[in-house]
């Protein structure tokens, strides 16, 4: 059965994680640095694309500075802070990111997703999170936590 994607963003709560984070571009043969990074993320949001290019890596600053590699990084983007649902989120929900990020976009700002199979996430630069807080909670059930 389908959902209808505003209906579900109505019910949604959101949180603000509060570390400082950043993506960062690590060639291939760096890898041991992203798991290094990913096993000491201590609780904190991280994701890991592997693709054809290498890792892409979003992860907190705390953790990559004791973890990770300098050295590793091809390109290093942010500061960035991630934005997360917080609540059920049903997988058929098709047009979820599309209705979260139109409103965004129209105000020429950037939210990456970023999907987990429990939660959606988004990432957007450090000094646009209240602004793209504040969108979200336009149509959402708000935040949890504190930004």
């Amino acid at each position: 059965m389908a959902h209808d994607p505003i209906e579900v963003w109505k019910k949604m709560p959101m949180k603000v994680w509060p570390e400082r984070y950043w993506l960062i571009d690590v060639p291939a043969e760096h890898g041991e640095a992203v798991a290094r990074a990913l096993a000491h993320s201590q609780s904190r949001y991280v994701a890991v694309i592997r693709d054809q290019t290498g890792f892409s890596l979003v992860v907190d600053e705390q953790t990559w500075d004791g973890h990770g590699s300098a050295q590793a990084e091809r390109q290093k983007f942010g500061p960035l802070k991630v934005i997360s649902t917080d609540g059920p989120l049903p997988f058929d929900v098709t047009g979820f990111i599309k209705a979260a990020l139109e409103p965004v976009n129209t105000l020429g700002m950037k939210a990456a997703p970023q999907c987990g199979a429990a939660a959606d996430h988004f990432f957007c630069a450090e000094a646009e999170v209240d602004q793209v807080a504040a969108v979200f909670e336009r149509f959402t059930a708000g935040f949890g936590a504190a930004r």
